[in-house]
């Protein structure tokens, strides 16, 4: 009953009303009463369904759906996120990033670092980029527009296709900095990524880390055979 509600509940079928009563909740079930509290205890201490009185039980938070396989990142049309930039600027490039980005030591390249915002304020992601000059250079304009969804930005400004996106990803806890940056609890959970971007001629664009929160997005992952 707990997993079939958080299904539910990520899929959005409660986003604009609220869940049925306790009572409704029984008869669908077939459960008791104990259960059914049981079971909405456990979602609302994962804050996932919060009490009001006189509304009901609501959704808690909303559960963003990223689909980052191929070139799919956060946001889109139709979307309530928005990317903003922290910082942005053109520096030498870190030996561990010449290495990866295939440049020289103390070479020009440009640091980028962006934050993920819902319509209500809360930071969900943030990612640090280390691109290549002169690509990146459209970029590099304070006028650029970055809000919108990135790969699809990033083809349009550079003009060129991407090719290929490398990522790993791993769950971790935020540490002191991380969670100082997404204002979020020191610990809380959150997936961290590391990404290599190539070009359509298998040319080095992008290198960079990012984390999102592990209480806000929902991954999806999709697979087929010929």
């Amino acid at each position: 009953m707990r997993d079939a509600l958080r299904t539910a509940l990520v899929r959005g079928d409660y986003a604009d009303r609220p869940l049925p009563g306790e009572h409704e909740l029984q008869r669908v079930f077939g459960a008791s009463r104990a259960t059914v509290r049981r079971a909405l205890d456990i979602l609302r201490d994962e804050g996932m369904i919060k009490r009001l009185r006189g509304s009901g039980t609501l959704v808690g938070i909303e559960k963003i759906p990223h689909r980052d396989i191929g070139f799919k990142g956060l946001g889109g049309p139709g979307s309530s996120i928005v990317h903003i930039v922290a910082e942005r600027r053109v520096i030498k490039v870190p030996d561990m990033v010449a290495d990866l980005l295939g440049v020289g030591i103390d070479e020009p390249i440009l640091y980028l670092r962006r934050k993920t915002i819902t319509g209500t304020g809360q930071i969900v992601s943030m990612f640090t980029s280390y691109l290549t000059l002169p690509l990146a250079e459209p970029l590099a304009d304070p006028a650029a527009d970055l809000s919108g969804e990135y790969y699809g930005t990033l083809e349009s400004l550079i003009g060129r296709r991407l090719r290929e996106n490398t990522m790993v990803l791993e769950a971790v806890q935020a540490d002191d900095i991380t969670a100082h940056e997404m204002e979020i609890e020191s610990g809380a959970p959150v997936f961290r990524y590391e990404r290599v971007l190539l070009l359509d001629v298998d040319e080095p664009l992008e290198f960079g880390v990012g984390f999102q929160r592990g209480d806000r997005i929902r991954l999806l992952l999709d697979g087929t055979r010929p």
